[in-house]
């Protein structure tokens, strides 16, 4: 039996107003060797009457609401390609994203991880925004996901070889909110990520977002303090290796400045954790420290307007009354 190079796993839930849109994305994709498994954990709406409209152009499944990792690893246990995307069924992959990113990784002799820049765009999928994403190193890749640097949007468009899911395992299903950023946490840690330029994915802004709730809000900060708390400095600063306490103090700052730059409440929240962090090292780098906050907080607060003046649409869910 020939098994498909991709197997592109969607899991959804109550998602008949965008669906029909990721589905289509996929299939007019320009690589053709793919799989299509679409998991519904559980839709109250219209989903599965949507999805059995495309009968045998993908495989459909229905399950009990277990949240989207439980969704998704679903999905993997029927998955039979090489390699494994994601697409979430709010979100659109344009048509050469997985030409381009099976390309990338047969290039490589080790399993590996590929991801591509994205476009945003709103509910009526017009575009508000470009993010193109940077390529670390294999030493600096984990310190940035954990400090929710731009790289942590590569989780929308990753494509990844199944061989990785032997040696990190499948998506957390104890986290509802924070699991695609724990996986890549998994996968920087473990594998080569590699870029592919260009926008080849577009993520759609909306009010009904998992990221516009509290309990998301909960969630990443208790995901974020817990790993910053754990994961020890040598391994988030390979090269540096920080042992004496102004060393140490200074990783913390670094740590502390990028969280504060990000324009969301809670990830200030977390940088100031780690600012007193690096304050409890080393009391005299008490000045630099507030300069450093006065000046991160002000480019957060520039980002935030940008944002909002590019999509006024998240002004509106923003003012919403959070879950």
């Amino acid at each position: 039996m020939n098994h498909p190079t991709v197997s592109v796993i969607l899991p959804v839930y109550n998602g008949e107003q965008y669906l029909r849109l990721a589905i289509d994305s996929v299939l007019n994709q320009t690589f053709r060797d793919f799989e299509l498994i679409v998991i519904d954990d559980g839709s109250v709406d219209s989903t599965p009457s949507i999805v059995r409209e495309y009968g045998e152009q993908l495989k459909y499944v229905r399950q009990d609401n277990t949240g989207v990792a439980g969704a998704f690893n679903h999905g993997l246990r029927l998955a039979t390609g090489r390699y494994i995307s994601w697409l979430s069924h709010d979100d659109v992959f344009l048509p050469a994203k997985l030409e381009r990113q099976v390309e990338a990784l047969s290039q490589t002799t080790v399993p590996s991880v590929c991801y591509t820049d994205v476009q945003m765009i709103d509910s009526q999928g017009r575009i508000v925004g470009e993010r193109n994403l940077p390529q670390h190193s294999r030493e600096d890749a984990l310190r940035h996901v954990l400090t929710a640097g731009p790289i942590c949007s590569a989780s929308y468009s990753i494509l990844y070889d199944r061989r990785c899911l032997d040696e990190i395992g499948v998506y957390s299903t104890e986290l509802r909110q924070a699991q695609d950023v724990d996986m890549l946490a998994r996968f920087a840690s473990h594998f080569p990520m590699i870029r592919v330029p260009g926008c080849l994915m577009q993520i759609r802004e909306h009010g009904a977002r998992g990221i516009r709730s509290k309990k998301w809000e909960r969630e990443i900060y208790q995901y974020f303090s817990d790993r910053l708390n754990t994961v020890p400095l040598e391994e988030l600063f390979p090269d540096a290796k920080p042992v004496t306490r102004p060393e140490r103090a200074r990783a913390f700052l670094w740590l502390a400045d990028r969280l504060a730059s990000v324009p969301i409440p809670v990830y200030q929240k977390i940088a100031r954790a780690q600012y007193r962090r690096a304050l409890s090292e080393h009391p005299a780098i008490g000045p630099t420290l507030a300069v450093h906050y006065v000046f991160r907080l002000a480019a957060a607060f520039r980002l935030g307007i940008a944002a909002l003046a590019a999509n006024p649409e998240m002004l509106t869910s923003l003012l919403k009354k959070p879950d």
